[in-house]
């Protein structure tokens, strides 16, 4: 799945590229048919192949096979003018985005050093075929090479340490959640058994034993809120596949609404807190679905892979528009918190949330958490 923060990027970048190339081709070559004509039918296609991309179903760009042909064709295209053209080396700008952001790990070094190989060809398109120019030329495009796959290496690496970091968070918080609850419900369990021991009467004894046990299931009633909060119930007992397909089903026993539950791969090694995460997240989307979108049916996908894993909730109800739900963010009585409280979720975990829906026209609630 394309991380949000792409979305704007993959869809305007391309074309403001291309055309900003086509414009000068133009200046350039006008009345010089025989060169233009060709330029401009490769540019053409260029635009051409990447709509085609966009204009496919969501659930069919996440292919990998489909991401391969897109990204393989792209390239060439991209090559293609390069050869006609070296200033059309620029249009790598749009290919590097692309193949940072779509072409799963480790795969995306190769769509990385292949672009970065048109990158360099077309910097090194004045040189001469000669020896010099030859070892320059192999200079230019192993530099290239080098300094793109390395950051695609360093992004991956930071996506890594922000997970890291999400994990260290949630430890320090419950650290200071047990410490200030649990420990030191402890400490005073300890301090007033002490104090009945030392206790000169019955009652006495009997007013700090009572004290004890009172804070004894004060904190008994606070390991389990605790224990509830950190791992659900249905994870205790079956995995995440079985506790989603449990959930569907029991959600569509009570609601009369089918649900397809689709799981692939194997989800059987994930963390803790991206298990309560997915698990959570999909009760909110069905809960949304039961409130909100008069739905007639639901399907339910749950893909783990390589690259990590995916939840698509997807209903054919009412629909709504989406922007207009984030620009009344304080309206929870319309399911914009639970949607605001789906992204934080998954957030937490280093993953991504996106929501499409149109009036009319179902609402897909898709979440992506890296492996």
């Amino acid at each position: 799945m394309i991380d949000p923060r792409w979305r704007t990027v993959l869809t305007v970048t391309p074309y403001v590229v291309l055309a900003v190339l086509v414009a000068f081709t133009l200046g350039v070559q006008w009345g010089d048919w025989a060169k233009l004509v060709p330029t401009l039918a490769l540019s053409a296609l260029t635009a051409a192949w990447i709509l085609a991309l966009r204009l496919l179903p969501a659930r069919i760009q996440e292919r990998p096979v489909v991401i391969a042909v897109f990204m393989a064709g792209l390239i060439a295209l991209n090559l293609a003018l390069v050869l006609r053209d070296g200033w059309f080396g620029f249009l790598a700008i749009a290919t590097f985005t692309f193949a940072y952001s779509i072409v799963p790990w480790p795969w995306e070094l190769l769509a990385v050093g292949a672009t970065a190989v048109v990158a360099g060809i077309a910097q090194s398109s004045t040189l001469r075929f000669d020896l010099a120019g030859i070892v320059g030329i192999a200079g230019i495009l192993l530099l290239n090479v080098v300094a793109m796959c390395g950051l695609s290496w360093s992004l991956r690496l930071t996506e890594r340490q922000v997970k890291l970091t999400a994990t260290e968070v949630e430890r320090s918080r419950m650290a200071r959640e047990i410490h200030d609850t649990l420990a030191q419900g402890f400490a005073g369990i300890v301090t007033q058994l002490q104090a009945a021991e030392q206790a000169p009467d019955d009652a006495g004894r009997a007013r700090h034993t009572d004290a004890a046990l009172a804070l004894a299931r004060d904190g008994l009633a606070e390991a389990r809120r605790s224990v509830h909060a950190l791992r659900p119930a249905a994870l205790d007992a079956m995995r995440l596949p079985e506790a989603i397909g449990q959930l569907a089903r029991a959600w569509s026993e009570r609601t009369g609404i089918p649900v397809d539950v689709t799981t692939t791969g194997d989800a059987s090694a994930l963390p803790t807190d991206v298990e309560v995460a997915l698990l959570r997240t999909a009760q909110e989307a069905l809960a949304n679905v039961e409130r909100h979108a008069g739905a007639r049916r639901v399907r339910l996908t749950l893909r783990t892979d390589a690259t990590g894993t995916r939840l698509e909730v997807r209903d054919d109800g009412r629909g709504f528009d989406p922007a207009a739900r984030t620009a009344e963010p304080d309206r929870p009585e319309d399911g914009g918190y639970g949607l605001v409280a789906m992204r934080e979720r998954i957030e937490s975990v280093a993953g991504g949330l996106v929501v499409e829906s149109r009036p009319g026209h179902g609402t897909a609630i898709r979440v992506q958490v890296p492996a």
